[in-house]
């Protein structure tokens, strides 16, 4: 089970909207996580991680992330965009079979409702890892909290009252996808091996407002 209202490649479909989001971003080198509009093209620095937005709105939320995933690579890598060698396979992040400047690029995808991100980062062992997540609250927060966000996180939760935890439970919902996609793990049962490799990840975790 996963919160419903989000997905990305591999996953669960988008369900309804929600206004308020969280995402999450576990990234090597992480210095800042700075959302960019559609048409923004900032120069790539091998080992610095680049997030953009975009609001689907005449596609379906995949379709969007990946057209939109296309048509910044085409730019980094100077071709048409039907050019671009873009792979997508089930339950694993997207991958070019292109280099920028000689240098491996590492992409991740995830929308929720009308809102998709698209995140990539040049560098030769580099990882970036991205998830967006609806704050809604789930009835059965404590047995999901339980399978995979682990004891610690589920006594922190139980602290709180009902629309903090929504809201926590979001946030750490997202750094656990976040830090499993840069990792290249697939949702699994928590466990303490596990979550040892996911802290090694460096994480941001951001409150984003959308209609």
């Amino acid at each position: 089970a996963r919160p419903a209202g989000a997905g990305h490649d591999g996953r669960s479909p988008a369900g309804p909207q929600q206004l308020d989001r969280l995402t999450g971003a576990g990234l090597g080198g992480l210095r800042a996580l700075q959302l960019l509009a559609a048409d923004e093209y900032p120069a790539l620095i091998a080992g610095r991680p680049l997030v953009w937005r975009c609001q689907a709105r005449a596609a379906p939320p995949r379709k969007a992330a990946r057209q939109l995933l296309r048509r910044q690579l085409a730019h980094y890598l100077q071709r048409p965009a039907p050019e671009v060698p873009l792979q997508f396979c089930a339950g694993q992040a997207p991958t070019v079979e292109a280099r920028w400047q000689g240098l491996p690029l590492s992409l991740s995808l995830s929308y929720c409702g009308e809102l998709a991100l698209v995140g990539l980062c040049p560098g030769v062992g580099a990882g970036i890892g991205i998830d967006l997540t609806a704050v809604t609250p789930l009835p059965d927060w404590e047995g999901v909290a339980r399978l995979y966000l682990g004891p610690l996180a589920t006594a922190r939760l139980a602290r709180l009252q009902p629309g903090a935890r929504a809201r926590q439970f979001a946030r750490d919902w997202a750094g656990m996808e976040a830090a499993s996609k840069c990792l290249g793990l697939a949702l699994e049962e928590w466990s303490a091996g596990r979550q040892q490799r996911l802290d090694a990840c460096q994480l941001s975790v951001s409150r984003v407002r959308w209609p």
